[in-house]
This record gives structure tokens, sequence and C-alpha cells, in this order.
């Protein structure tokens, strides 16, 4: 029986247009490494997206799943982060 690994979880969830970043990848699917995945992906020849989006976004769609909290001085709405997908 193959086996179903974190790459694998982050593919399929990609797949189902959803979009997600590097400490999403990390927290939800234990992608190691994640952008040596998105790279795997993109030779795979899948054209992927990307956009600077604000930290709370991130913090917002990862608190679906787990709770996530960040410290109180951390200036969530001003740092930016990556979010990737895979265009259709």
């Amino acid at each position: 029986m193959p086996k179903y690994s974190p790459a694998d979880a982050l593919k399929t969830f990609l797949l189902e247009g959803h979009a997600i970043s590097k400490i999403e990848a990390t927290l939800l699917f234990g992608v190691q490494s994640p952008q040596r995945e998105i790279a795997r992906l993109k030779n795979m020849g899948f054209v992927i997206g990307t956009q600077r989006v604000p930290m709370i976004k991130i913090l917002a769609r990862l608190n679906k799943y787990a709770v996530c909290q960040s410290p109180s001085n951390l200036p969530v709405r001003e740092i930016l982060m990556t979010e990737y997908w895979i265009k259709s």
C-alpha cells in the first residue's frame, strides 16, 4: 500500500482550490520544507500563483483548523506573508 505523505496532502489541498502559506503547510500537513514542495509542483508542470497577504489573514485561516495565537506585540496586520495556489 502506498503511503500518503505530507507532500501528497499539500498537493491535494492545493488541487482542491485552496491557497496556503509556508506556515500552514508546516503546521497543518507536516511539510518540512514547503518551499521545496512548491518548487516540486512547478517542476511537475503546475502553474503556481503567489500573493503577499497580511499575516492576520493567514492566522484567521489557520485558526479554522487549529488554535494559533501570535504574541500580543506582534504587528500581524503589517507583516506580509506569501500565499500560494495552483492556477487553473
